[in-house]
């Protein structure tokens, strides 16, 4: 019968112990109190046969106090057994106990070191000193003090976390002769005195993004604004794959080794720093061409194709007078600007050109050259081949004798004599005009004979073409 009970309650121990890992949560307990049913096998060791709970057994209540220290896994316990006769009487000389009690000392292996605290099964070492009142044998209702250790092992089956199944079974060694050896067997259930730690309230972290991008903001690099993770939280607004907290030109899309800033042009200059974007140049001149080299930019260079000076903006002058070719009329002959950089005539060939004026001769009333006026003309082409430059205005005038009509068409025709022969010695044509003034601007008084003589004069006019 008592094998059955015992084996019943140990599988009900086992069922509650796997029930209990669903509710045990918190602590070892520091005090317990247990309240147990032991039962003691005083024939097994006596006679050394083995009982089978059939023989010479005691049972009684057993009541424990027990003060742990779970950090190092000890306890320390007060104990009071009760026990008596349940089947078979006892040999003539054994003592029949009416009480136990004493101290004693635990190691519980649920210590963090060998089995987690919060484990739903706490097995134990025990081992207690305790007193015994027994009456004895011979003698009748003569009453023993007697002293043993009980050796053992236990297991707390956790039910919850203020209340255990309690299972251990030992030997009891008797060190008097009023304290048998035997078997000792308990099962009961223990109670936590001590009131559970409080378990801290579980908090969970809501992380705070500002922004909505995602990404918590102690991981955000820019929490004020929503952003890539692949950029730590930060904007690429310009999707060119530099976050704009890096790019120089975060609204348009560029190159990384620009910092984010794009080179239209592609010569290497971002177009932000670069004053001719749209069209590739160099560095020297802050991204702006240089087409003929001459280190005058183009967009200063006011003769870009054509490598020139610097103090020119760009063009070249080849006579060097310092007047650049594409505004000198002669540009390759030294001249003043005065005279848009041509040579000026010299003051003696004007003053020569004057005296030819008066000096060329023609037939009376007549357009036909006297043969010493050819001389004088061949002065004119000599001169006009000295200065390429220039062209040439041939401008006939007569004195008053005679009707006007009649001296204006003698005028142009002596002037256009003057000039056909200028061009038949190989003066451009285009470098040659005539003109008839008739008595038209007078240079003399034509009431003397002097003063007509003077009037009729053939003007070699030069001017720049």
């Amino acid at each position: 019968m008592m094998k059955k009970v015992i084996f019943s309650l140990f599988c009900i121990s086992i069922l509650y112990s796997i029930h209990a890992q669903e509710k045990v949560k918190g602590d070892f307990p520091k005090w317990n109190l247990g309240f147990n049913v032991s039962a003691l096998d005083f024939y097994t060791p006596k006679l050394h046969t083995f009982s089978s709970f059939k023989k010479q057994m005691a049972i009684g209540p057993d009541v424990s106090l027990i003060r742990n220290f779970p950090k190092v896994g000890l306890g320390v316990s007060a104990n009071i057994l009760s026990p008596s006769i349940i089947e078979g009487d006892l040999t003539s000389d054994l003592n029949r106990y009416l009480l136990m009690f004493g101290p004693g000392i635990t190691y519980n292996f649920a210590n963090e070191y060998l089995i987690p605290a919060k484990s739903p099964v706490a097995p134990y070492l025990f081992a207690n000193a305790l007193a015994s009142v027994a009456q004895v044998p011979a003698g009748k209702n003569k009453t023993k003090m007697g002293l043993g250790i009980p050796v053992g092992l236990g297991i707390n089956w956790r039910l919850s976390d203020g209340v255990a199944l309690n299972t251990k079974g030992g030997y009891m060694f008797g060190l008097t002769d009023y304290f048998d050896d035997n078997i000792y067997w308990s099962a009961g259930f223990t109670f936590r005195l001590d009131k559970k730690a409080e378990q801290p309230a579980l908090v969970v972290y809501q992380p705070v993004d500002t922004d909505g991008d995602g990404i918590p903001d102690e991981l955000d690099e820019c929490p004020d604004v929503a952003g890539l993770a692949e950029f730590n939280g930060c904007p690429d607004t310009d999707g060119d794959g530099i976050p704009d907290k890096l790019d120089e030109c975060p609204d348009v899309a560029g190159l990384t080794a620009f910092n984010g800033c794009p080179d239209t042009d592609g010569d290497g200059i971002p177009d932000k720093l670069d004053e001719c974007p749209d069209v590739a140049g160099l560095a020297a001149f802050n991204g702006c061409p240089d087409t003929d080299g001459d280190g005058v930019p183009d967009k200063l260079d006011e003769c870009p194709d054509v490598a020139g000076l610097v103090a020119l903006k760009g063009c070249p002058d080849a006579d060097g007078d310092g007047i650049p070719d594409h505004l000198d009329k002669c540009p390759t002959e030294a001249g003043p600007a005065s005279n848009e950089g041509c040579p000026e005539i010299k003051e003696e060939v004007k003053v020569r050109l004057q005296e030819i004026a008066g000096s060329v001769k023609f037939a009376v009333g007549k357009s036909d050259l006297q043969k010493s006026s050819y001389k004088l003309l061949d002065e004119v082409v000599e001169v006009l081949n000295n200065y390429p430059a220039y062209k040439v205005s041939v401008e006939g005038y007569t004195d008053n004798s005679g009707s006007e009509e009649l001296n204006q068409k003698l005028s142009t025709e002596r002037a256009k004599v003057c000039a056909d022969y200028l061009i038949s010695k190989g003066i451009s044509a285009d470098r040659v005009t005539s003109v008839g003034f008739g008595p038209s601007n007078p240079i003399a008084d034509n009431s003397t004979a002097a003063g007509k003589a003077k009037n009729r004069r053939t003007e070699f006019n030069l001017s720049l073409k």
